[in-house]
């Protein structure tokens, strides 16, 4: 008898810490839903009950600007991870998307920064935009940067963050910074992305990749009449390829086959053989977008009788809106 008595002891202590165990990790989690799509949030520093709330309506903002490009969460299933950190001033110091199943975008924030300034900040709009293409992060990751960069510029202005005239001069203010990046010019672009921790060149690197997303996505909505987008593709690129890892090149390749055209892979190789930023102001100047960067004016002006001035709107406001 009491043999069973300890077993049934060590049985009841065992379950109630289990139970407790479970009772903390639904404490510090939340999950965000659409239709049948799920992001679970865990909060690994500790929190109390009024800033947990302020960091899921956060994240429920972002995942809901996130729609913008296409109206689906780009995977089923992901997780973010928030830890408190204090590396820098800045109120999101760090952030990155560590591949798996689920994929998982862990977010540092900063202790000492108030809640305005959190939900201010750019960091959490890139990591997200990572998910928007599977790519296995082996090689030419100036093509992940690029998008990330494109499109969290792009679901800020969507979502209301930024205003037209924002979203352009943070892209045109980008360019000119990779522009001015020119140390490394005796390395092309793939060589400069796969060592960044040794030449440093991250301006080249992300802005390079956005000008290449901003000519394709201006390339495809000329060629269609405006009636496909680098949206549309991104969209089939999930329905097929979500659960996928992929290089960078065969990320293109599938674009291209989804889009019929031959325009991602041959841009492709054209800018990782690169060594210079390209000339950005071409592109400006056919979407309307008038920059002048050596001057003291902080805004563009934009332009409605340009070439492109109506693509240059639907990519602000989105497909269908």
């Amino acid at each position: 008898m009491k043999y069973r008595y300890d077993v049934m002891q060590h049985f009841t202590s065992f379950t109630l810490l289990l139970i407790l165990l479970t009772a903390s990790t639904q404490a510090n989690s939340d999950s965000l839903f659409n239709a049948d799509q799920r992001i679970d949030i865990e909060y690994i520093s500790p929190l109390d009950s009024t800033k947990r709330k302020q960091l899921q309506l956060w994240l429920q903002d972002v995942s809901d600007a996130l729609l913008t490009v296409y109206g689906a969460w780009p995977k089923d299933r992901f997780n973010i991870t928030v830890k408190h950190g204090a590396g820098s001033g800045s109120p999101v110091p760090w952030g990155q998307v560590n591949r798996g199943n689920p994929d998982n975008v862990l977010l540092v924030i900063n202790p000492g920064s108030a809640m305005q300034e959190i939900i201010a900040d750019w960091t959490v709009y890139h990591e997200v935009s990572h998910l928007l293409i599977p790519y296995s992060g082996a090689g030419d990751g100036w093509l992940s940067e690029g998008l990330a960069t494109y499109y969290q510029n792009i679901i800020q202005a969507r979502a209301g963050v930024l205003s037209e005239s924002e979203l352009w001069n943070k892209l045109a203010s980008g360019f000119e910074r990779g522009r001015s990046e020119k140390q490394w010019s005796q390395k092309d672009l793939t060589e400069i992305s796969d060592n960044m921790g040794k030449y440093r060149s991250f301006m080249r690197v992300h802005w390079s990749g956005v000008h290449y997303w901003l000519t394709a996505d201006t390339t495809l909505r000329q060629q269609s009449n405006n009636q496909v987008s680098l949206d549309h593709l991104l969209e089939q690129l999930k329905t097929c390829c979500q659960h996928k890892s992929m290089s960078a090149i065969a990320i293109v390749e599938q674009l291209d086959q989804l889009a019929g055209t031959n325009l991602f892979k041959p841009l492709f190789l054209e800018y990782r053989a690169s060594h210079a930023m390209p000339d950005y102001q071409p592109i400006l100047n056919r979407l309307g977008v008038i920059f002048q960067p050596q001057t003291n004016e902080s805004d563009v002006v934009l332009t409605t009788s340009a070439p492109a001035a109506e693509i240059r709107s639907s990519i602000y406001k989105g497909d269908g809106r």
